[in-house]
């Protein structure tokens, strides 16, 4: 007797279950080799995209006037061709794009290997790869803001069209007292909810950058912040989407950490849009995978944060120039912060750092920066496992 759909389902999901150690041993393994397979892949792609023209100059390690003198060699001498200041300076980017087709072919052939039911998934992967080109698109042509939103929110959509899961929403029991219910029931709305979280994940940590090895730091942070919220979920009874998730970021944790090694300070690389845009993506469908979305927006405290900072001028309310970064000063080889006019600083986090912390070098920023998003991890789990409980009835 041939089996049924459902039958063949339940069965994997047993199998699956059975063997749950398993997968997690055979995902940690695949991610060892795709850390190598990314390390050799982006040292070959190095001078490919500088041969393509896909190059730029770290601002934070050149004068303006030293940045206007390139603009206009670019401009006026052929492809490559740069006087003997500027050659040395050259790096290439857009690295991201490796990072992504490298995590891409891994986690399908992982999914493979453990057994997992693909037809389920092929929606994330596909929301993956739609932000990851999307991202590159951007890092070529320049996109502009409004345009890429509306094009965040259509590469969700093969995400949000095939969601199966719950819609519904627990309520604070402050609510719950005035309205008379635990839960509400959002239905499409909840998906749209989804959708714009998957575009706020994006872009948040696009606007969270500038300064060498941040948006990867950020993301390992995350992702292993994440990776540990599903471990401990396995010992639950929402354990097959949490073991999904880890199987969709251990090997992103991976490739990021082969992309550090050549995007820290001093970058010898620039991981662009498309790593943003495939980062931020990749965390958001793995925590819609895993049914913990609110748990998400805890790992991203300093993203919300910044996002908050910046509302004035992504709003227009305060001038905001085409780059918010942080001001180098040669002399002293340390950041201060940037002013949008001559009475606010850019409102970044970067910026209210360094008013905070006083001038530090770009790697030292980094760090400050990264160990904050480790602070705000733990303050998140604290969060979610400790203090839930007084907030809803029902806390997994």
């Amino acid at each position: 007797m041939i089996p049924t759909i459902p039958q063949l389902t339940h069965f994997l999901d047993m199998h699956i279950k059975e063997n749950l150690w398993l997968v997690v041993s055979a995902s940690i393994i695949m991610s060892v080799v795709l850390y190598f397979v990314t390390l050799r892949c982006i040292k070959q792609a190095m001078s490919v995209l500088r041969d393509r023209g896909i190059y730029g100059i770290d601002i934070n390690k050149i004068t303006p006037e030293g940045m206007n003198r390139f603009r206009e060699e670019r401009k006026n001498l052929p492809l490559g061709r740069f006087s003997n200041e500027f050659k040395k300076l050259l790096i290439p980017e857009s690295l991201g794009i490796v990072a992504g087709a490298v995590y891409l072919a891994g986690v399908i052939l992982l999914m493979l290997l453990c057994r997992v039911p693909l037809t389920k998934y092929n929606a994330a992967i596909c929301c993956i790869a739609l932000m990851l080109l999307l991202g590159f698109v951007d890092d070529v042509l320049d996109v502009r803001w409004r345009h890429k939103i509306i094009l965040s929110i259509i590469s969700t959509a093969p995400l949000m069209l095939s969601y199966d899961g719950s819609t519904t929403m627990l309520l604070p029991k402050p609510v719950v007292d005035f309205v008379g219910t635990s839960s509400v029931d959002l239905g499409f709305l909840y998906v749209i909810a989804m959708s714009l979280v998957c575009v706020f994940c994006t872009n948040s940590i696009n606007i969270l950058a500038g300064v060498n090895g941040l948006e990867v730091g950020q993301s390992i942070v995350i992702g292993l912040s994440i990776m540990a919220h599903n471990v401990m979920q396995f010992f639950g009874a929402n354990w097959q989407p949490n073991l999904v998730s880890f199987v969709l970021t251990c090997p992103f944790v991976a490739v990021c950490f082969g992309l550090l090694k050549f995007n820290k300070y001093p970058s010898a690389v620039f991981v662009g849009d498309s790593f943003t845009y495939f980062s931020g993506i990749t965390l958001a469908v793995v925590a819609i995978t895993g049914h913990f979305t609110k748990t998400l927006m805890l790992f991203f405290i300093p993203q919300l944060l910044n996002f908050v900072i910046s509302l004035p001028q992504l709003f227009g309310i305060v001038e905001c120039p085409r780059h918010r970064v942080p001001r180098w000063d040669p002399k002293s080889d340390k950041m201060f912060p940037s002013y949008a006019n001559e009475r606010c600083i850019n409102l970044t986090l970067l910026n209210v750092a360094l008013v905070i912390c006083g001038p530090l070098r770009e790697g030292t920023l980094t760090k400050v920066l990264v160990g904050f998003q480790v602070f705000c991890t733990v303050v998140a789990f604290v969060v979610r496992y400790h203090l839930a409980g007084y907030v809803y009835d029902l806390v997994e």
